[in-house]
C-alpha cells in the first residue's frame, strides 16, 4: 500500500516518521506540564482570571463597580497621605511608610520620580476610588495624559504599605 501511494503526489510527507515522532512526543508532554493538563503548572496557575468561571466573573464586576462608585470603606488618613506623597514625589514620606520588608530606599524612590519627569509623566491628580477590603484602597493617578490605576495594600500590622500594585 504505501508502493501505491508514493507515486501519488503529498502523499509521502503525510507519512509521519520516527524522527518526527521523536520530536513530537517530548514537545506534547512539555505543553502537557505547562499548562497543568496533569494537575496544577505554572502555566495554568498564573492564569486563573483567564478561564474564571462566571460566578467569579461576576463577582470581580462587581467590586470594579463598587470602586467605581466611591463604595468600601475610607481609606485611613495616612493612606490618602501616601497616594499624594506619590503624586508629589515625596520620597521621604513614601519611605516612611513603605514596609521595610520591601527594601526600598529613598534614592530607588527619587530614581523612579526622575525616569517618570524625564518622560513626562508627572503626576497632576490624584483620586480615590474606594476600598476592596479593610486593607487594599484604589487610588488614580493621572499621569501625564493617561490615569494610572493604584492599589495600596496596607501591611498585617495595618501601619506601612506593603505593596504597590
Amino acid at each position: 500500500m504505501v508502493r501505491m501511494l508514493d507515486g501519488r503526489s503529498g502523499t509521502r510527507r503525510a507519512l509521519a516518521s520516527p524522527r518526527t515522532m521523536k520530536l513530537l512526543i517530548p514537545a506534547v508532554f512539555g505543553l502537557v506540564l505547562l499548562t497543568g493538563a496533569s494537575g496544577p503548572g505554572p502555566l495554568k496557575d498564573s492564569m486563573g482570571n483567564l478561564f474564571a468561571n462566571r460566578d467569579e466573573m461576576a463577582q470581580m464586576r462587581g467590586e470594579v463597580a463598587d470602586l467605581r462608585h466611591g463604595r468600601g470603606s475610607a481609606a485611613p488618613a495616612w493612606v490618602n497621605q501616601y497616594a499624594g506623597a506619590l503624586c508629589s514625589a515625596d520620597s521621604a514620606f513614601l519611605v516612611e511608610r513603605t514596609d521595610a520588608a520591601l527594601g526600598v530606599t529613598q534614592q530607588d524612590i527619587e530614581a523612579q520620580f526622575q525616569r517618570m519627569h524625564e518622560n513626562g509623566l508627572d503626576c497632576t491628580s490624584v483620586r480615590y476610588l474606594g476600598s476592596v477590603n479593610d486593607s487594599q484602597f484604589v487610588f488614580v493617578l493621572r499621569h501625564g495624559p493617561k490615569d494610572v490605576w493604584y492599589v495600596l495594600t496596607l501591611s498585617e500590622d495595618g501601619q506601612t504599605i506593603a505593596k504597590v500594585e
